[in-house]
């Protein structure tokens, strides 16, 4: 399987500095640096010159990129010099979502891609929303709201539609924040400004303080982030897990440290999956005999809903004969007592056991698929389970959408199965 490794550990990550790695990595062909840096700029430079039309600012904007390659501390890879002249003004989301409609045309984007493209901003601004408790009707973007934006995120999306990164599975390392404080167009803030702060807490970004002075996760780089984790199949690691680097891109950023390169780095490779994935887990149990079927029904609900990885009733016999539900519930360590206390809430139990276990699992993967029935397309989701060499091991349709395509087609559940199955089939021995 294919792997995307986002390494901002030392000095975080930005919009131009993703766009300046993935240009980076395009070009693999083995060519003169200088005649392959030339084409590069040749691209994002078209790619700006798509943004503008996009957003009907032709001929009053202008948007030139320059690329430069630096080497600093041995550590090689493309600056973008991005040169922007525009009209000033303040977009509300409408006027957003209209330039991305007209950009994805234009750049002729794939599903994943437009996805991911509107999944930014739609982040940018719900956390802009969040920070200046203001509507989402009313929020407008200040710098973020500016062409190069749309060509950070845009540009991104084009690249890794075109390298099909967005069928690889990603893992993101802890990402520098940065330290001290950053002054723009709301004044003087610390780091992390509170959009960025709002983003890596909604999407569970792992981040962690940087050595580095000053701003180094900005909102673009974390919307960027942010997007490819609900787009691609995703892990968060304190450590790379072990793959064959194929290809690395480095992106670098404007600023100069005196001990570090200011430099984003993507790695691509394949995925080696020499092991099983392991997982840490709790048991929680406890046993019931004064508590009504509904009421164990109910709390089994709002177990789930609450995130419990299962949940599970066995009857059982208790003392003097009495019949009773032994309610058994796995969730994450850090969710112990959550759980705990909502079963004891809940019913009349005085106390549950707990017990740490580990968990030695497939590693699966949701793919979308067609499957033609009576003439019309329909969208089928097949689950992916792979073995510890990396080999499919086995795979199913989701049944709920089997479920919707029999009541809306007429046809039996195990005639829609059987076609969901032949076509996953194909597929996935395409893969293997």
């Amino acid at each position: 399987m294919k792997m995307l490794v986002i390494d901002g550990q030392i000095a975080g990550a930005a919009g131009d500095m993703f766009l300046g790695a993935l240009l980076d990595l395009y070009i693999v062909e083995p060519m003169d640096v200088t005649k392959a840096d030339k084409m590069r700029e040749n691209l994002v430079n078209e790619l700006a010159n798509k943004i503008i039309k996009a957003a009907k600012l032709e001929g009053k904007a202008e948007l030139a990129v320059k690329i430069e390659r630096k080497n600093e501390r041995a550590v090689e890879g493309i600056h973008l010099n991005i040169k922007i002249i525009e009209p000033q003004r303040h977009l509300h989301a409408p006027q957003a979502f209209e330039l991305i409609e007209n950009a994805i045309k234009l750049l002729a984007l794939s599903k994943k891609a437009t996805q991911f493209s509107k999944k930014a901003f739609e982040v940018l601004f719900e956390a802009e929303s969040k920070a200046h408790g203001e509507s989402l009707e009313k929020v407008h973007l200040h710098e973020a709201g500016s062409l190069d934006t749309f060509l950070d995120v845009l540009g991104t999306a084009y690249l890794l539609d075109k390298m099909k990164l967005f069928e690889a599975k990603l893992t993101v390392l802890p990402i520098a924040l940065g330290s001290g404080t950053v002054t723009f167009s709301h004044g003087t803030l610390p780091v992390p400004v509170p959009a960025v702060a709002e983003i890596v807490k909604k999407y569970q970004i792992p981040a962690k303080v940087g050595t580095l002075g000053g701003e180094l996760f900005t909102p673009t780089g974390a919307i960027i982030i942010a997007a490819l984790m609900s787009t691609n199949e995703y892990s968060i690691q304190k450590e790379s897990p072990a793959f064959i680097i194929e290809k690395s891109g480095v992106g670098f950023g404007t600023k100069q440290f005196e001990k570090s390169p200011n430099a984003l780095r993507l790695l691509v490779g394949s995925l080696v999956q020499t092991d099983y994935q392991r997982e840490d887990i709790l048991v929680i149990e406890t046993n019931l005999d004064d508590c009504s079927g509904e009421t164990i029904g109910f709390l089994s609900a709002r177990l789930l809903e609450l995130g419990a990885k299962d949940v599970f009733l066995t009857p059982i016999y208790m003392k003097k004969g009495r019949p009773g539900t032994k309610i058994t519930v796995l969730c994450l360590p850090k969710d112990e007592l959550k759980f705990a206390s909502e079963i004891m809430s809940q019913t009349s139990t005085i106390g549950v056991r707990i017990s740490r276990n580990r968990k030695i699992m497939l590693s699966r993967r949701i793919k979308e698929f067609t499957i033609k029935i009576k003439g019309k397309n329909w969208k089928v989701r097949g689950k992916i389970a792979y073995g510890g060499n990396g080999e499919i091991v086995h795979f199913k349709p989701e049944f709920e959408d089997v479920k919707t395509i029999t009541e809306k087609t007429g046809l039996t559940i195990t005639e829609v199965s059987s076609l969901a199955i032949e076509k996953i089939s194909k597929e996935v021995r395409k893969e293997s």
